[in-house]
């Protein structure tokens, strides 16, 4: 490490991104007091200290959206892009640490390892579903990977890439769940279920999944009058978005609640969730699902086919699909990936779920050992392993 106080640079695109990262600047003081963090992110990096890279940017973290709209997003991308690359270049970091979101993080890898700083990157990019061949930019741009997935580090490695298993942060703030979850078999048999809603955390999630959901949770209701359909918004603004997206004759059969997400998800039999890091949530609360996400019927059709190489796209099922035992093709809970928008294929499947409770008992079962291995055991943590590894790089002991 330099004798002068390192500076490090940390930059997030995702609101996940921005809550890993800031618990990860609050790991990296605790090793490195007299550090300077700089970066890129959201309010939660802020919060730990991280000073903006650019005083006048947005925050990011509430325009992103996942798997091909950066494509259709590139004038954005570009303008923010360059100016972001300059900074760094001004700023000159010791380390520049990206965190998820490949779209923006490749290209501020690559600035930091044009001015000589080391690079560290935190939540590999997932080169192992999407556009496998970009592992050998990986390897090109990063001194070393920390991996949240068990199977990342193994795949990584064989590919020539320095990589090593940290745990995933998710767990590290996570409520431990109860040793008597709420009676799916009475639920089923009374018709007295909980439903949670989750339609994403960013604006334009909310804008795809909300107003189907909400038609959803009026047909539960509708087939179990005593069932309870509740919205679980991350914060006030989001709850005031989906309100705003709902229809008129759903109101009445839906609640919604802000910043009370684990709360809910303590007391559900079922959910309803769009895809991304929240179904690790449900997962291990022990709630079974049906997962979501819409997307661009053109768009997909044309670019999943060479973009592509999982057969599933829900973290819970590319999880469970590497599990021991299982088969790589076998989803352990329903995914309707991509979705276009059908509000009778999201009902008909919810319903027809619901139905099964053997099934429901089983997913139960396979999803709360599935989240088992991404813990880790305290007092240590992923954000301290994380912190432990960039530590290491930055000292050139790894």
């Amino acid at each position: 490490m330099s004798k002068r106080s390192p500076t490090i640079c940390i930059s997030a695109a995702e609101a996940s991104g921005d809550a890993h990262a800031a618990r990860l600047i609050e790991a990296l003081r605790e090793r490195i007091p007299e550090a300077r963090f700089i970066g890129i992110g959201g309010p939660k990096m802020i919060a730990a200290g991280c000073e903006p890279l650019l005083a006048d940017m947005p925050d990011i973290t509430r325009q992103a959206s996942m798997v091909l709209s950066p494509l259709v997003r590139l004038g954005y991308y570009y303008r923010m892009v360059k100016r972001l690359q300059r900074a760094i270049a001004q700023i000159r970091p010791d380390i520049h640490i990206p965190v998820d979101s490949p779209a923006l993080n490749w290209h501020l890898a690559k600035a930091a390892r044009q001015i000589g700083a080391k690079v560290v990157y935190y939540i590999a990019p997932q080169v192992w579903a999407w556009a496998p061949w970009r592992v050998k930019k990986l390897k090109r741009l990063t001194d070393h990977v920390a991996c949240i997935l068990p199977f990342e580090q193994d795949w990584l490695r064989s590919r020539g890439v320095s990589a090593t298993y940290v745990g995933h942060p998710l767990f590290d703030s996570l409520d431990e769940r109860s040793d008597l979850p709420p009676d799916l078999i009475s639920a089923w048999a009374e018709g007295n279920w909980n439903v949670v809603l989750l339609p994403g955390s960013r604006p334009v999630e909310i804008r795809n999944h909300a107003r189907a959901m909400g038609a959803v949770g009026s047909a539960i209701v509708s087939r179990f009058p005593d069932a309870t359909c509740t919205f679980a918004a991350g914060d006030q603004e989001s709850a005031d978005l989906i309100r705003k997206s709902l229809r008129e004759e759903d109101l009445p059969n839906v609640q919604i609640t802000a910043s009370q997400t684990h709360q809910v998800l303590a007391a559900s039999h079922f959910a309803i969730t769009a895809s991304g890091s929240i179904t690790l949530e449900v997962a291990h609360f022990g709630v079974p699902m049906v997962i979501l996400y819409r997307a661009g019927r053109l768009v997909y059709a044309a670019l999943s086919p060479i973009l592509l190489r999982t057969p599933h796209l829900s973290l819970v099922n590319i999880l469970g699909s590497r599990a021991p035992g299982n088969f790589p093709g076998k989803r352990i809970v329903p995914e309707l990936m991509p979705w276009y928008g059908s509000v009778r294929e999201l009902t008909d499947t919810v319903l027809e779920v619901m139905d099964d409770l053997g099934a429901l008992l089983e997913m139960r079962e396979r999803i709360m050992n599935l989240t088992e291995p991404l813990r880790v055991p305290p007092p240590a943590s992923a954000s301290g392993n994380a912190a432990d590894l960039i530590v290491a790089v930055l000292n050139g002991n790894v």
